[in-house]
């Protein structure tokens, strides 16, 4: 079982503090003040962690709004297999309007968007093929990689839920050692200030 404290390195030590001078009062008060220390360190890296899995979540979902707003361009009715070039959108290929300018940074903020999250486009998983360019992308192949951000932002969210879980957990753990470590200091003072009054 390894040691609550973290890395007892021999007898009458814990870590790098040597117990063998000390009083037991010392001596304990050291240990747990250890222990605190322990559980901060890892009370923070659960909370980093938790930040990155919100930063990932924030991303992927900046990624599906641009594919959201791509897809919403086609006209109703239109099936997976219509290209964007064929969605009857409107000034689709009025090069210089400035709805075409518009279409132009919906392309450029989508293409950002799912870089930023890690993705590459031209993968068979998204299947949001853009070799041929951006004209050429099918609206089904959208709805197919805002599918798979969906599955991939849902199994980030059950995973941030046992993170926040466990973030608890830890926190709970952290203040309760601090609280001994609290309590323990206030007896040994009361204690001390009782034999120095029974000594006068």
């Amino acid at each position: 079982m390894s040691n609550p404290v973290g890395g007892a390195s021999g007898a009458g030590s814990v870590g790098q503090i040597d117990l063998s001078s000390m009083d037991i009062e010392t001596a304990l008060m050291m240990v747990q003040g250890e222990r605190v220390k322990l559980l901060d360190a890892q009370l923070q890296n659960q909370i980093n962690e938790v930040q990155k899995r919100n930063t990932e979540i924030a991303k992927l979902n900046e990624a599906m709004n641009s594919l959201n707003a791509l897809a919403g361009l086609f006209k109703s009715g239109k099936d997976g297999g219509t290209k964007m070039k064929d969605g009857e959108i409107p000034d689709w290929n009025d090069a210089g309007t400035p709805n075409d300018n518009r279409y132009n940074e919906m392309r450029d903020a989508m293409w950002s968007a799912m870089g930023e999250a890690g993705m590459d486009l031209n993968t068979d998983k998204y299947q949001l093929k853009v070799d041929n360019g951006i004209s050429n992308v099918t609206k089904g192949s959208i709805e197919t990689a805002i599918q798979a951000i969906k599955n991939k932002v849902d199994a980030l969210s059950n995973t941030q839920q046992m993170d926040m879980t466990r973030l608890q957990s830890m926190t709970n753990k952290r203040n309760e050692a601090f609280d001994v470590m609290t309590n323990f200091v206030k007896k040994m003072q009361d204690s001390r200030s009782s034999i120095i009054g029974n000594m006068r």
